[in-house]
């Protein structure tokens, strides 16, 4: 058996936490979009799974010639 000490959060405290709308929270956990854990009608949510849920609407600088930044191969962040 693992043992692992993650910090849970409910659907609201991830909200307070993150700043999302608790509705927002629980449409990703019904589109199964972020990671959780379900006990019985519980869910719960580890501390960091907002930094791993991918955001579709993130979009990528682009230089002014057309191609993309590569902000980090230049050293900027």
């Amino acid at each position: 058996m693992r043992s692992m000490s993650v910090n849970l959060l409910t659907p609201r405290q991830m909200a307070h936490q993150s700043g999302w709308s608790v509705k927002s929270i629980r449409k990703l956990l019904a589109e199964r979009r972020i990671r959780h854990l379900k006990r019985g009608y519980r869910y719960l949510i580890p501390q960091n799974a907002i930094d791993e849920c991918p955001d579709p609407n993130m979009v990528e600088p682009e230089s002014g010639d057309g191609t993309r930044c590569d902000f980090q191969a230049r050293g900027l962040l």
